[in-house]
């Protein structure tokens, strides 16, 4: 696997902003998406089991990636691709030493936290915010720029995507500047069109590659 490939638009379901989740994201998956991930923060473990079985389903038809976020257990009853873990969520050696058949994906907010995460076992990394994101996300950081991604891509070997307040409009600049693809939730998910949505943001990172060289990463999971 180019696990790189595979992250190229990354979108995250959150269903607290996407009405309808599955359809969503079948809509999404037909303009371009290739990994999906399922964050419910809030939801019961088997409300997160129920619309992940629905997910998986879509993604695995499609042969796009297919994330959890945050949760170890329901990432391993749903078998899922891979798991993405947070600041405060289960470490990464740890959740790579349990489940060594997942992709372990983990956020980073500073270039030492990349390179740690990368130590630990990180497959792959979410990095940002990127942009400004804290009017959709109170808790997102403040906007990190483009100056960011390029200290990541420098600092580590395995892949990454750009998150936080990403358009198809500055997709390419994020992948230009040594990202492997972006990430984001309401860029498709709160679009009335999701599929043009994610159309574009595929466009923009093909554009943004191109320009860029298509920068290879040989780590894979």
């Amino acid at each position: 696997m180019n696990l790189a490939q595979r992250l190229r638009v990354y979108f995250v379901v959150d269903p607290e902003i996407v009405g309808d989740p599955l359809g969503v994201t079948e809509q999404a998956i037909s303009g371009g998406v290739t990994a999906v991930q399922l964050r419910m923060k809030n939801a019961t473990t088997r409300e997160f089991l129920r619309v992940g079985e629905s997910l998986r389903d879509r993604c695995n038809h499609h042969d796009v990636l297919f994330f959890v976020n945050d949760r170890l257990d329901v990432a391993m009853a749903l078998g899922a691709d891979g798991i993405h873990l947070g600041p405060h969520d289960l470490p990464v050696d740890v959740a790579a030493r349990l489940a060594p058949h997942l992709i372990v994906g983990g956020s980073a907010g500073s270039v030492e936290t990349a390179r740690a995460l990368e130590r630990s076992g990180a497959h792959y990394l979410g990095c940002g915010a990127i942009y400004e994101a804290r009017t959709v996300k109170p808790d997102a950081s403040a906007p990190r720029g483009l100056d960011f991604v390029r200290a990541v891509a420098g600092a580590v070997s395995i892949p990454f995507v750009g998150i936080g307040g990403i358009t198809a409009a500055t997709a390419a600049d994020v992948v230009r500047c040594g990202a492997a693809g972006v990430a984001t939730v309401r860029e498709i998910g709160a679009s009335e069109d999701p599929a043009a949505a994610a159309e574009a943001l595929a466009a923009s990172v093909r554009a943004g590659l191109d320009s860029a060289g298509a920068i290879v990463y040989d780590r894979r999971p």
